[in-house]
């Protein structure tokens, strides 16, 4: 997959992305975000999420792009590429990210959460148009780059590029209604 948008695009859906979870984040309290079985909507029709659970999913996500884009400038194929290529291993990738988390406090999750998208943000944001869109350092199948990378790994497509919580939460409004 080639990227859709170059890096400063990247960083802007991103800002658009954490500014929606923020906001989220503000409006709830501490007990609406660990209660069990409000979120529903996603890709697994078992899934019963609380907002916390979600938290420690986008983090999980968020990681694995950190860590791909690094190997990738070693010139190494991270394993991220293969998971969200197989739906057996991107199933035990989302419930994987959650369970991992799930003792977690929420004061900690919410600090992963800041700490990674930061961290993820500021990576994407010290590329240049070049480096972005450099092609794959291995043989591909189909053209891969950097960008391309990223995309598939934060939001697979046809979702909505670096945009996941409208995967999971596609009326903020609605959610905050239907805790409350």
């Amino acid at each position: 997959m080639k990227a859709t948008v170059g890096p400063q695009g990247a960083v802007e859906l991103l800002q658009v992305e954490h500014n929606a979870i923020r906001e989220l984040i503000d409006e709830l309290n501490e007990e609406e975000m660990t209660r069990p079985d409000t979120i529903r909507y996603g890709m697994y029709a078992d899934q019963r999420l609380s907002f916390k659970d979600l938290l420690a999913h986008l983090i999980c996500y968020e990681a694995l792009a950190l860590a791909a884009m690094t190997a990738w400038q070693r010139g190494e194929r991270h394993q991220a590429i293969d998971i969200m290529r197989s739906p057996a291993r991107s199933h035990q990738l989302h419930y994987g990210g959650i369970e991992e988390r799930s003792d977690h406090s929420l004061a900690q999750v919410l600090d992963e959460w800041e700490r990674c998208h930061a961290g993820l943000e500021a990576a994407i944001a010290a590329l240049n148009e070049d480096e972005w869109r450099c092609p794959a350092p291995w043989p591909e199948r189909e053209p891969l780059d950097l960008g391309g990378m990223v995309e598939e790994i934060i939001v697979t497509p046809p979702r909505p590029f670096y945009r996941h919580l409208p995967v999971h939460i596609p009326d903020s409004a609605e959610y905050i209604r239907s805790l409350r």
